[in-house]
């Protein structure tokens, strides 16, 4: 279970919730089968990809301290392909059992999954590819994927995703900085090994500020304010401002401080939006929290009896 790296996938199922109670419709429980469906569709092309990425990125993940399922040798790679043959088996069972309307961004999902890890495209390791692939899975398909089983007008759901699309773009920003030493010296060019530190950092900072513009801007035109938007872009957009200077300032200081205060301020700025993107999927959603709690309790006492690690952390 926990190989499938769960706690990665609770952004994507925030940002599905958050798609499928955005628009709402008359006896819409008729709907919970196909709901349903494409949730877990969506969950096992994630996981078949994760899993994918850690055969691949085990040189990386090796020098990072992660993927330690295949680094530490508790599963062979050959068994790791097998695990994600399963979850695109799964996948497609359900694929079927979706809305017309989700057919389409899931199908762009499963083909960026498989790109991003897999030779020779090969996207998680392409600067500007990685954080465009990574922004618009995330944030911008996975919140349509949900949207669509409510909607058959697409434009309007395209549109409300882009906010998100951004926010991720600005949180993932933050795992290239936490991992840009691993990755140099394993040869993965993402965008902070391309562009540095301050720059992503400060480019996280532009993500948000412009994420948080966008859903306040219809006030302006005496439109409706997604209050909780506001207030997880507005969170987050504080937190990658704090994060940047922090970052900025700890340049001219040692080595070893550089590197402490990097792990916590990068940290912060990927770990504050996933928790505040994960309240406002369950505060629209409470039985959100009954899959993703427990979930988040098991995999930290799992990990800190398997591997000795704190996790999430």
């Amino acid at each position: 279970m926990f190989v499938l790296r769960p706690l990665i996938l609770i952004p994507a199922w925030a940002f599905y919730s958050l798609g499928a109670h955005g628009h709402r419709i008359p006896r819409a429980f008729e709907h919970s089968a196909v709901i349903q469906s494409a949730f877990w569709c969506l969950s096992g092309v994630l996981a078949s990809a994760y899993v994918l990425n850690q055969i691949f990125d085990i040189e990386s993940d090796r020098l990072n301290g992660k993927g330690l399922f295949l680094t530490r040798h508790v599963f062979r790679a050959r068994s790791m392909l097998l695990i994600a043959i399963v979850c695109f088996a799964g996948a497609s069972l359900l694929y079927s059992n979706t809305h017309h309307i989700q057919r389409i961004p899931l199908t762009a999902a499963l083909l960026l999954a498989l790109v991003y890890s897999l030779p020779p495209l090969r996207l998680c390791a392409r600067p500007w590819f990685d954080l465009a692939s990574n922004a618009i899975g995330y944030g911008g398909l996975a919140y349509v994927i949900g949207a669509g089983a409510l909607s058959n007008d697409v434009m309007p759901v395209v549109l409300a995703a882009v906010p998100w699309v951004l926010l991720v773009a600005g949180t993932f920003l933050h795992t290239t900085i936490l991992d840009v030493d691993g990755d140099a010296a394993a040869g993965k060019h993402t965008t902070t090994v391309l562009i540095g530190e301050r720059r992503s950092a400060l480019l996280s900072l532009g993500f948000g500020a412009a994420a948080f513009v966008l859903t306040i801007g219809p006030r302006l035109h005496g439109g409706h304010v997604d209050r909780w938007a506001a207030a997880v872009t507005g969170g987050s957009l504080l937190v990658f401002a704090w994060a940047y200077f922090r970052l900025a300032h700890a340049r001219a200081l040692p080595l070893a401080e550089r590197y402490a205060i990097r792990a916590r301020a990068s940290s912060y700025a990927v770990q504050v939006p996933t928790i505040l993107v994960a309240i406002s999927a369950a505060w629209k959603d409470p039985t959100f929290l009954i899959l993703v709690l427990p979930l988040v309790a098991f995999a930290h006492v799992y990990n800190h009896a398997r591997f000795g690690v704190s996790y999430p952390g």
